[in-house]
């Protein structure tokens, strides 16, 4: 009961769509007549009775006032800027292809290709430098503080590679970093040679007291052993 109430409905909604379209057409030779007389000023109102009854002065301008002549000036005044639109045009196209050559410039990162080498030689000679502080003597405050320096460096590089800059720039920017990862190797170069002159002289000093105090122990011990033969010596007596 259900399939065959549903089957009527689509029915009833197939054939109402039909007569729908069959009736959305419907044509006025009136209104024809009044459209053509509005957009170019050719034909004549029907039924003439009825727009002299009731819209006789509509009846007498609406020729005149059509919009084919609007038209016709807009079309006019659209030809004398097609110079001025070609000229527009051809500028946007040339900026943009300047644009699009910019912005391949920006995010190719050419100049890391050709600079990597030696700024990541420059970053590893640093690294390695600041890991022996400890080693050489150094306490832990200053190898966190070289540490430091050292990240800072590493992360204005990656602030360049995420720059959105030309090429050019980039370059200067890789070359300004490599200098200062140059210049501040060239300081913990002598900070670290500095340590290891301290250190050495650390061990040398406690080395040559722990001799001279083996040797004070010694003559100590020599001394006390004397004096307890010269006293056995005088009980033999």
């Amino acid at each position: 009961m259900k399939r065959q109430t549903l089957m009527m409905a689509l029915l009833f909604a197939v054939s109402a769509g039909i007569k729908a379209q069959s009736v959305t057409y419907n044509h006025d030779e009136s209104v024809q007549n009044q459209v053509t007389i509005q957009e170019t000023g050719a034909g004549s109102f029907t039924p003439d009775l009825y727009y002299d009854a009731f819209h006789k002065s509509y009846r007498n301008w609406a020729p005149e006032q059509n919009k084919l002549s609007f038209r016709t000036l807009t079309v006019a005044a659209m030809k004398l800027q097609e110079p001025y639109a070609e000229k527009i045009d051809s500028n946007l196209t040339k900026r943009m292809r300047v644009e699009a050559e910019n912005l391949l410039d920006r995010e190719v990162d050419a100049a890391w290709l050709v600079e990597k080498g030696k700024v990541n030689s420059a970053l590893s000679t640093f690294r390695e430098h600041v890991e022996s502080i400890t080693l050489n003597g150094g306490n832990y405050k200053t190898y966190e503080d070289w540490k430091e320096t050292y990240d800072m460096v590493v992360f204005g590089i990656q602030c360049i590679q995420d720059g959105y800059m030309p090429n050019s720039e980039r370059e200067q920017q890789y070359m300004q970093a490599y200098k200062d990862v140059r210049a501040k190797d060239v300081k913990l170069v002598k900070l670290l040679s500095l340590l290891k002159s301290s250190h050495h002289h650390y061990w040398s000093s406690h080395t040559l007291q722990r001799k001279e105090n083996v040797v004070r122990n010694s003559g100590l011990n020599s001394l006390t052993r004397w004096k307890d033969a010269a006293v056995q010596a005088m009980q033999r007596k």
